[in-house]
């Protein structure tokens, strides 16, 4: 059984994954042991899907951990904040936010428990290409009465965000398919208009409740740190 398990989904950065595991992992050792990291690599042929990684992250470690963070791999914590913040206790029915966008979303680094995740059905599966999936989230934790406490907001202007992280988003890879305008539109302006039953059919057509998925690989890169390859379709 673990204290803490961050989940860091994965495609085709291997500097960003080597200097996680340099500059992170250490920190996680010091202060979030008993600890797990589980990156989730995706396999080739379909558009990146950052939210279902972590739906599968989750799915393959549910129960293992007291807390489960979700955490981008182009965002290393500085000690400071993994000692003064990741060790924070989310309040109860609530999910925290580390490191928010300033688009009112639950992206980048956010920290939960089972029991929470679960009540939201994670993300959506079916979010391939860059971005809206952390709204998506958002919508769905809100739906679900669960509350949500915020840390830091990303943001050029706030000192914060420096004194805290070494972001290292260098890579031009934030592909979109053709359905980001319409999602967006959707989780943006047409879900908060939605009767709440049209909202929970939405929560349930795609999530954590029907997951598919196959693991391909899994390899221990070092002790509490796993990488898994998984086929997804």
């Amino acid at each position: 059984m673990y204290k803490n398990v961050i989940i860091v989904p994965y495609r085709n950065r291997k500097v960003h994954l080597d200097i996680f595991i340099k500059d992170a992992i250490p920190l996680f050792e010091k202060y979030l042991k008993p600890f797990k990291v589980i990156f989730v690599e995706q396999n080739e042929g379909m558009l990146f899907n950052r939210g279902l990684m972590i739906n599968i992250g989750f799915n393959e470690c549910k129960n293992q951990s007291e807390y489960y963070f979700t955490h981008d791999i182009d965002i290393v914590p500085k000690e400071n904040c993994v000692k003064d913040i990741y060790t924070k206790i989310p309040s109860l029915n609530t999910i925290m936010g580390i490191l928010t966008s300033n688009c009112n979303t639950l992206g980048g680094i956010i920290k939960f428990n089972s029991e929470i995740f679960t009540k939201a059905n994670g993300f959506p599966n079916n979010m391939w290409g860059w971005g809206v999936e952390d709204k998506a989230l958002q919508n769905r934790v809100e739906t679900m009465s669960i509350n949500i406490e915020k840390n830091i907001i990303t943001s050029r202007t706030n000192p914060l965000e420096a004194e805290n992280f070494c972001i290292k988003d260098d890579v031009n890879d934030r592909h979109q398919d053709r359905d980001f305008q319409s999602r967006t539109n959707f989780e943006y302006d047409i879900f908060k208009n939605l009767d709440y039953e049209k909202k929970i059919n939405n929560i349930l057509s795609s999530g954590l409740n029907n997951l598919q998925y196959e693991i391909l690989n899994r390899e221990e890169i070092c002790q509490n740190v796993e990488l898994i390859k998984v086929k997804v379709s």
